[in-house]
């Protein structure tokens, strides 16, 4: 926080705020892909380019922006032309289409593109730096997590491939976290759980239930005792019950984060205790 901010001088970014974006951050998002994605434009010399941006440029025009790729053929020998064009379509996106544009490249550039990683590590360190409440996260933008939490899921979620079934109900449980437009915080801790019990029915080679295969795991009664409870409360079609009304509380963001994290945790923690 800078000092006009501890002060008083300066209002708190208003990156804070979920549902928006300050002119600032979306610059600085663009400097980034400039720098390393579109000022290849800029080079004039297409012997040069790297074959996988150039094959990612024609998906963002058509996939993302939705605009006719003729004008990237008619422009092949105005690099300039293209690269300005880009760069005007980005600054007329919403701050949540700004996100969408992060995500289609995080999920469509190639993987073998070199810069690919630094483009998402540069980010999501300017997304904290700017205190935005999202982050990159298994290439999709996430509600903001610790560092440290964000270290635990990705772990969870790159498990050999014994483990595909639990990576794959983490991966679902993540895209219900973080859909932006309506996110599903019940089914983000159902199939949190379901990675869980995927993860002990691996290990133990048993099919059923995690309330009744936890017991068998060798760790400490009282993490089976709490993950059992936790099991219980994502099995009750009711829900969490409150103390003093015993009305339903439908899970929320809050909810549903903890799960995610506490569950990748416990995974991660299973696998290295047990998994060898």
């Amino acid at each position: 926080m800078s000092f006009s901010e501890r002060y008083g001088y300066k209002k708190i970014n208003e990156a804070l705020l979920k549902e928006s974006m300050p002119e600032q951050l979306k610059t600085r998002i663009w400097n980034v892909f400039h720098q390393y994605v579109f000022r290849i434009f800029h080079t004039r010399d297409y012997s040069k380019f790297s074959e996988q941006v150039t094959d990612f440029i024609p998906v963002l025009w058509d996939q993302f922006f939705k605009r006719d790729v003729e004008f990237l053929d008619e422009n092949r020998f105005h690099p300039d032309v293209t690269s300005n064009k880009i760069k005007k379509l980005f600054y007329s996106l919403s701050w949540n289409e700004v996100y969408d544009f992060m995500e289609f490249y995080a999920q469509y550039c190639p993987q073998e593109l070199k810069t690919k990683t630094s483009v998402l590590q540069k980010i999501n360190s300017i997304l904290e730096d700017e205190r935005a409440p999202y982050r990159i996260v298994n290439n999709m933008v996430t509600p903001l997590i610790s560092e440290e939490e964000i270290e635990e899921i990705e772990r969870a979620l790159n498990l050999p491939d014994k483990f595909e079934s639990v990576r794959d109900h983490l991966e679902k449980a993540l895209r219900f976290f973080s859909n932006r437009g309506e996110p599903d915080y019940a089914n983000s801790i159902k199939e949190s759980m379901s990675g869980l019990e995927s993860l002990v029915q691996t290990l133990l080679g048993e099919k059923g239930t995690l309330g009744k295969l936890i017991e068998d795991l060798t760790v400490h009664p009282a993490l089976k005792k709490g993950f059992s409870s936790l099991y219980g409360w994502t099995s009750d079609e009711g829900g969490i019950r409150h103390g003093k009304f015993g009305e339903p509380i439908v899970p929320g963001f809050a909810e549903a984060r903890y799960m995610l994290v506490t569950i990748s945790s416990f995974i991660n923690y299973l696998i290295e205790k047990l998994g060898k």
